[in-house]
């Protein structure tokens, strides 16, 4: 039961909870009405740029006439698209928009999940459906029920005797049947009371998308506040960045990802989804029954869509980390080459002006020092032999090349590494994260050993040893070093 303050701080008259102060707000019809429009209607978009939302809502100011619906005086004659820059950077302060530059460095829009729970609320209170349907949701409670109950109790002979009930009941159905040749269907009171039950499931699931995806922007600020402090290592980043992964999938909300992603990239899975989805429409254009919510037949595409922008969000939060590591080795090279100079010119201060020796503070040693020093001397002769010039020829490009090089972006499949891994466990009982790269090699850097990590901290048998650390190469120059991993059967 939560307190009293949590309720306190829900309302806070200066820094309410954002859905909250969405639904205070003046222009709350205007912000409502043009995002539920933008990215919740029949186009379903879960991301915009900012070029095109700034456009869409011109448009719909000119559309409504809201240019001065605001009524601050400041703004009076402005023109609507400055109000529309205005109005859509605003509403990225107060928390309705996420605001980030894709790879091409242009600023792209998504829908908080705060604004996504004002959103749902708003469209229950405003589409009403147009009758409440119980025994669906009845019948799915009691089948859930009946799952948890059968799924957590590790007693075999109950598993069995549950097991053995359920196939009577079937032998009684096709028993049935084979005398009857009567096969009991839905009513259509029913199948519409179903399909509009799945099709609001559907758009909550995708809506949780987002959350998951803040999960993993809010680890990549963590890695950045934790780069300004200096007394972080690479290493500490690297673990720091495999614990906040680790700590996110061990989350309810985290493991459930991974189980619903593993699905959705099953190709079986994925034909059996578009299959019913086909034949559920095919069965609702049988019988007359219209079709109020049509996202379902979208469904498969906006599930690939949403889940490749959380796995997008799991490779850039990979690609800066990478980032970090090297512009912290960068400034660590920097540091040491001051060093050294530092060292080498009080060294030769000391060669030219030696102290005295009362004055001398140090070890006396025999003989003399030298000072080797390697330097860039850049010289004026003329080289013996000259550069023949040479014509240069282009590269002859298939379609099939061009097509793989400019349209198909490489990408990080998970299932592929997971296959890799079980390939060399039927070997042995047991292998390192060295012995999988050796084998198969490290085409993605930093991102892969990301994904290998979190493989192994998905589940309980693979172990993940941070007191040691193996040396990875990135990309033929640059060295990671990686907490040591171990693969188990």
């Amino acid at each position: 039961m939560l307190p009293y303050p949590t309720y306190q701080a829900l309302f806070h008259p200066t820094t309410p909870y954002p859905a909250i102060r969405v639904l205070r707000a003046r222009q709350a019809p205007l912000i409502l009405c043009f995002l539920h429009q933008s990215f919740k209607a029949e186009a379903y978009a879960p991301v915009i740029s900012g070029v095109r939302l700034t456009g869409l809502l011109i448009d719909f100011l000119e559309t409504w006439e809201l240019g001065d619906e605001d009524g601050d005086a400041t703004t009076l004659g402005q023109p609507v698209e400055a109000k529309a820059a205005r109005l859509i950077k605003e509403w990225v302060e107060h928390r309705y928009l996420t605001l980030y530059s894709d790879e091409h460095g242009d600023d792209q829009h998504t829908l908080t999940p705060e604004l996504e729970t004002a959103l749902q609320w708003v469209a229950g209170m405003l589409e009403k459906p147009t009758f409440v349907g119980t025994e669906s949701r009845f019948l799915d409670i009691m089948q859930k029920l009946r799952e948890l109950v059968q799924n957590t109790d590790d007693d075999w002979l109950k598993r069995v005797a549950a097991l053995e009930a359920e196939r009577a009941r079937l032998d009684e159905q096709i028993l049935m049947l084979r005398e009857t040749r009567a096969v009991p269907t839905y009513d259509d009171y029913q199948v519409e009371e179903r399909f509009a039950t799945v099709s609001g499931v559907a758009r909550s699931l995708l809506s949780d998308f987002r959350k998951v995806e803040v999960n993993f922007r809010e680890i990549t600020q963590q890695l950045y506040k934790q780069q300004t402090e200096h007394f972080h290592s690479r290493g500490d980043l690297v673990r720091a960045a495999l614990d906040a992964l680790d700590a996110l999938r061990q989350t309810a909300q985290g493991r459930s990802f991974e189980a619903f992603y593993q699905l959705l990239l099953d190709p079986r899975q994925r034909i059996e989804l578009e299959e019913l989805v086909t034949r559920v429409f095919g069965l609702l254009a049988e019988r007359g029954l219209p079709v109020h919510d049509p996202f379902l037949r979208k469904l498969r595409f906006y599930l690939h869509q949403e889940g490749r922008k959380v796995s997008d969000a799991f490779y850039q939060l990979a690609q800066k980390l990478e980032k970090l590591i090297t512009d912290k080795g960068l400034r660590e090279r920097r540091r040491s080459l001051l060093l050294i100079n530092e060292i080498r010119r009080l060294a030769l201060d000391v060669l030219a002006e030696p102290p005295a020796a009362d004055d001398a503070v140090g070890l006396v040693l025999e003989g003399s020092a030298t000072l080797n020093k390697t330097e860039a001397y850049v010289s004026l002769t003329e080289r013996e032999t000259g550069i023949a010039p040479r014509s240069l020829a282009v590269a002859a490009l298939s379609a099939e090349d061009a097509d793989e090089q400019l349209v198909r972006r490489p990408v990080l499949d998970i299932t592929v590494l997971q296959e890799r891994i079980h390939q060399l466990l039927r070997e042995k009982p047991q292998v390192t994260l060295r012995e999988v790269v050796d084998r198969f090699g490290l085409r993605f850097g930093v991102a892969e050993l990301l994904a290998y990590g979190g493989l192994a901290a998905s589940t309980a048998k693979h172990v993940i040893n941070d007191a040691r650390t193996a040396p990875f190469v990135l990309d033929g120059e640059r060295i990671c070093d990686f907490p040591e991993v171990i693969f188990c059967a």
